[in-house]
């Protein structure tokens, strides 16, 4: 039995007032610099209902965009709408989501504002638009797949940018949207008569104790197939001894020239992700990613907030783990050097460098000219190939007058191939 729209409108009224479509624009839909932002959003609300389907259920994981010229559909399969979702998503500064959910603010929905008047969305039996920001009507219903539920966004009468902005918008997806997403497993989106794009995450392969390696596949009609392959790495947290997600680093791997050994390699466009990416950069050759507390619009992370601090620790700690992991199936060399922290450049990330720092210094971490790994305390770097021939650990040992045995580290260091891991040592 459908949601009493009316009552709803009537309580919202009250609570907010009769203003709200005047300020509503300046507050709730203009937040954002890029409007087409609000596809992340809806991404968000699709991984978060489909996160409440029971474990048992087995149906789609995909969300589908449909753009026409009039009109952009929006589809997944996630839990259905019940009373508190709709009075959540007609809400402001209130949800139904905590603090392990990607959208905790009640105004995400809020950006498709944007594009439209009007939002209609139809799940099982609700069948509602919201006008104003915060007063549903009953509509019309749209045919629906079992389980699916439609967010509708009618463009604004004489909006004739909005298909192909929201078309660019769409072409900012890749396969890297998918990967610390846990419930989405493929994005499609295509375009009445025109262009598609189609990005698919594999099934998660388990490596070592606790790291899992995850494939992406993507493509749109206007490129060739993307493959992608990363090595992540998760540690729990919790807030008021409640689970609050993860903290997470991916790692990109590829082969070797020989098209067989996997090795990782320094990613590229490193900012902080929040599920999905801000536009604050790391800096760092992996991706960092956790339920930072954000911006209402969570396109930026505040750096005074203990909280936000507490995962910068904790995700430093995680590094630490990983690289011992990493040592230990075989995947800390020294290209995987050359992704962490090795300069202190952005502050709010000193954590990581200092970690990186102290455990390289003290714990067999780095490649070693024969083949092992070695603390840098142990360890000494030269230019010339011959001094490593001729030099043994224990004549080494023995120049330094040291009690132990030192070591030549790999000699894939070098100033010139390596500079700055070599300036680093």
């Amino acid at each position: 039995m459908p949601v009493n729209y009316k009552s709803i409108s009537k309580e919202n009224k009250i609570k907010y007032g009769t203003d709200i479509k005047r300020i509503g624009g300046m507050l709730l839909a203009d937040r954002y610099d890029d409007r087409t932002h609000f596809i992340f959003e809806l991404l968000q609300n699709a991984e978060d209902a489909l996160a409440k389907r029971d474990t048992s259920w087995d149906g789609s994981r995909t969300a589908t965009f449909s753009l026409s010229s009039d009109e952009l559909i929006i589809s997944h399969f996630g839990k259905s709408f019940d009373e508190s979702d709709v009075q959540g998503v007609c809400g402001i500064g209130e949800s139904t989501k905590d603090l392990t959910d990607i959208g905790r603010f009640g105004i995400g929905f809020k950006s498709v504002y944007a594009f439209t008047d009007s939002p209609e969305i139809h799940s099982e039996d609700e069948h509602f638009a919201i006008d104003d920001y915060v007063y549903p009507r009953k509509v019309e219903a749209r045919q629906l797949k079992q389980g699916e539920t439609l967010i509708c966004i009618p463009f604004k009468e004489g909006d004739a940018d909005a298909k192909d902005k929201i078309l660019n918008g769409l072409r900012n997806l890749s396969t890297r949207t998918l990967l610390f997403l846990r419930q989405i497993e493929e994005i499609q989106w295509q375009v009445k008569d025109g262009a598609s794009g189609l990005y698919m995450r594999g099934k998660c392969e388990l490596i070592g104790n606790s790291a899992r390696r995850i494939e992406l596949i993507g493509q749109d009609g206007e490129s060739s197939e993307v493959e992608e392959s990363y090595i992540v790495f998760s540690k729990e947290i919790f807030h008021d001894c409640k689970s609050a997600g993860h903290v997470e680093i991916a790692f990109a791997l590829e082969t070797d020239d020989k098209g067989r050994k996997l090795k990782i390699c320094p990613a590229t466009n490193t900012e902080l992700v929040v599920f999905f990416p801000t536009v604050l950069p790391t800096n760092l050759g992996f991706v960092m990613q956790g339920p930072y507390r954000t911006t209402p619009s969570r396109d930026n992370v505040p750096e005074a907030d203990d909280w936000n601090q507490h995962l910068v620790e904790e995700t430093a700690h995680l590094l630490i783990d990983a690289l011992h992991e990493l040592k230990d199936i075989g995947l800390l060399s020294v290209t995987a050097l050359k992704c962490l922290p090795l300069s202190d450049s952005l502050s709010r990330f000193t954590p990581l460098f200092n970690a990186v720092l102290e455990a390289l210094r003290t714990e067999p971490l780095l490649p070693a000219y024969n083949g092992e790994h070695i603390a840098a305390q142990d360890a000494v770097l030269v230019r010339g190939r011959g001094l490593r021939d001729l030099i043994s650990p224990a004549q080494l040992a023995a120049l330094y007058e040291s009690d132990d045995e030192l070591f030549w580290l790999s000699d894939e260091i070098t100033e010139d191939r390596t500079p700055q891991l070599y300036r680093y040592l």
